[in-house]
């Protein structure tokens, strides 16, 4: 704390934990499409602090240690409570006999909590000459917009939440690959030191372009968007691992 400029970066840190607590007021308060919205808003701060601290020359351990706080707040406190929210409000109303499952509920939506703080425990004890090239792993903001994307999509396609079921698998599926070892490539990555001019400009460009196509179609592209990136991961590992195997078999016949 002792470096003044850090005042930006954390401010980001705290408007990430902020978003995260009001994500979490809302889904109690019923206001399930703008709880998701919150964690989205959180997720760019997110986004953001570690690049302003490399700006600003502030990077520290206190940084680290804060944004993973606030991460396990907004990316997995935040949707367990929308899911259980959803969950206890919605889908028993939906279905009165199956109030009996209040405990499996309460697990299912303990799950992204769970995942997310043992990613981010596992991640900061292996940060120490771990490789910035990819994350090991589903990182949290993009298993927290998996699901959230998958509520706005029922809620903008059907005015309500529907596939309860598909809820349930997504939020299984991407809490297992937060712990998993597939590697991920990052945003951060996008924009490296000494990259060339005009090729850094127009990544740029494609960033603002598929925002502004984000915001035409709203959750309707979204979703599918964040299904692409967590299979991305997925069909790499697989493609990596077949080209050890090949590799493997070349030094055999050698």
């Amino acid at each position: 704390m002792g470096n003044k400029m850090s005042i930006f970066p954390n401010s980001l840190t705290i408007g990430n934990m902020f978003f995260g607590f009001w994500s979490i007021l809302s889904s109690f308060e019923g206001n399930y499409i703008w709880a998701a919205y919150f964690i989205m808003l959180g997720g760019v701060c997110d986004a953001l602090d570690g690049k302003v601290a490399r700006l600003v020359k502030s990077t520290s351990d206190f940084g680290v240690e804060f944004d993973s706080l606030a991460d396990i707040i907004t990316f997995g406190m935040a949707p367990s409570m929308l899911m259980y929210n959803l969950y206890k409000n919605v889908y028993i109303d939906m279905y009165p006999g199956l109030s009996d499952l209040k405990h499996l509920i309460i697990f299912i939506s303990f799950l992204p909590l769970l995942f997310t703080g043992i990613r981010l425990a596992r991640f900061n004890s292996e940060l120490v000459g771990h490789s910035k090239k990819f994350f090991s792993g589903l990182p949290s903001p993009a298993a927290a917009m998996t699901i959230i994307s998958f509520v706005l999509f029922e809620f903008e396609r059907y005015g309500e939440l529907k596939h309860f079921k598909w809820l349930t698998a997504t939020s299984i599926i991407v809490s297992y690959l937060m712990v998993s070892r597939i590697k991920y490539q990052g945003f951060p990555v996008m924009f490296k030191r000494g990259e060339n001019f005009v090729k850094r400009n127009l990544k740029i460009v494609g960033v603002i372009l598929l925002i502004a196509v984000v915001v035409k179609f709203k959750m309707s592209l979204l979703f599918p968007l964040m299904i692409f990136f967590v299979l991305s991961g997925i069909v790499g590992n697989i493609i990596e691992k077949m080209r050890s195997e090949d590799k493997e078999i070349e030094k055999e016949c050698d």
